[in-house]
């Protein structure tokens, strides 16, 4: 009866440390592996039969094995219960050599013949994803208060010299009226008229704006070149009134960014670059894509503008801060506000280099495209691909 008792207590021992939710591993003093749960086949992506007698440190990092090995030893100097990688980078390897975020606890398993360490490992990818993205939030939530703090001050600063010279030239109209002076009346006129189209203008650039802030961000998977291609064709008429020339060569990657807003990202650089041509010169614009580690890309939008200096490339992307003139060059002056803020809401990063008479090159840089993105093979030329 006893005996009976032993080995169903050993079976239950077994189907315990089997269906337990966390992977389990057993290694021997020398660093091999003797036990793996299901979990730790699922986790690690080996067949148990592959991983019984495999080295411990094939789940490690490459560049953290020899250190591992010494830790290894240590354990076995001293077998205690200890928990590791709260508040700490560990990180083991997947077969295929995928690195991913773990927390363990080690725990000493003595028998009559050896000592063994029973090493529980919890994959945190899941949680650590979700503490980015909470930090992702908390820092856009932030981002968004300070452009809401100084869209309500611009809001109220600039709207007051359109605002001012209606109420003075109302008084001057007055007058002219009075004295029956036609031609004060006419200037007078044209000054409100002007005025009011104005006000009216930086409202609504304003409202852009502001939804550019507060509006839900729908990401879709999409793919570059041809999203590039569609925004440019929204700017076709101004690119044939000025005789601009746009060179697309944006390959077909996949993205993911919400499709109103990224057509405005593009078009609002586009139509900078076109604005801030050299006098007497055809605008050319080329637009550029370059990969970057990790899955991620950065646009360059490179013009041959008048260009500006470098001290400057921070402030064009504040709310109506200009370099030039309204009546050389019209315009609200928050075009690129709203090019950051769209960005920012992205989570990717806008930058701008230039230097006076050698154009300017805007940087979208997309950390991260999407879990499936991929060059694809190149296709015939589109008919968008030059505007």
């Amino acid at each position: 009866m006893t005996v009976d008792l032993l080995k169903e207590d050993d079976e239950l021992f077994r189907l315990t440390i089997e269906a337990a939710p966390a992977a389990i591993i057993v290694a021997d003093v020398e660093g091999r592996i003797r036990f793996a749960n299901a979990e730790a086949v699922r986790v690690f992506g080996y067949e148990a039969t592959e991983l019984v007698g495999m080295p411990l440190n094939s789940l490690i990092p490459q560049n953290l094995r020899n250190h591992h090995t010494q830790l290894h030893r240590d354990f076995f100097r001293n077998p205690s219960k200890r928990a590791m990688g709260l508040g700490r980078d560990l990180r083991a390897v997947r077969r295929g050599g995928t690195e991913f975020p773990v927390e363990i606890g080690l725990t000493p398993i003595e028998t009559v013949s050896e000592t063994f360490v029973l090493a529980t490992v919890l994959d945190i990818s899941a949680r650590r994803e979700a503490e980015a993205a909470l930090a992702r939030r908390a820092s856009e939530l932030e981002r968004a208060n300070e452009r809401l703090a100084q869209f309500a001050y611009v809001a109220s600063h600039d709207l007051q010299e359109p605002l001012r010279k209606i109420a003075a030239f109302a008084d001057f109209l007055d007058q002219a009226i009075e004295k029956s002076d036609r031609g004060e009346m006419s200037r007078a006129k044209d000054v409100i008229r002007s005025s009011a189209l104005r006000a009216r203008e930086l409202v609504d650039d304003l409202l852009f704006y502001s939804r550019t802030i507060n509006d839900v961000v729908t990401f879709d998977a999409l793919d570059l070149r041809d999203e590039i291609n569609l925004a440019l064709e929204d700017l076709s008429q101004l690119i044939s009134e000025t005789g601009s020339e746009i060179d697309n060569r944006a390959p077909h990657l996949k993205f993911e960014a919400d499709r109103m807003q990224f057509a405005s990202l593009m078009q609002n650089i586009v139509s900078n670059a076109i604005k801030y041509r050299k006098p007497g010169e055809t605008a050319k614009v080329l637009i550029l894509v370059d990969p970057l580690e990790e899955g991620g890309a950065r646009i360059s939008i490179v013009d041959n503008g008048i260009g500006f200096e470098t001290k400057y490339a921070t402030m064009v992307f504040e709310p109506f801060k200009r370099l030039h003139s309204n009546a050389k060059y019209p315009g609200t002056g928050i075009g690129l506000a709203i090019c950051k803020s769209i960005a920012d809401r992205h989570g990717w990063s806008l930058s701008i280099e230039s230097e006076p008479g050698k154009g300017a090159t805007f940087f979208i840089t997309i950390p991260r495209l999407t879990n499936g993105s991929r060059q694809e093979e190149p296709r015939a030329k589109d008919p968008g691909d030059k505007a």
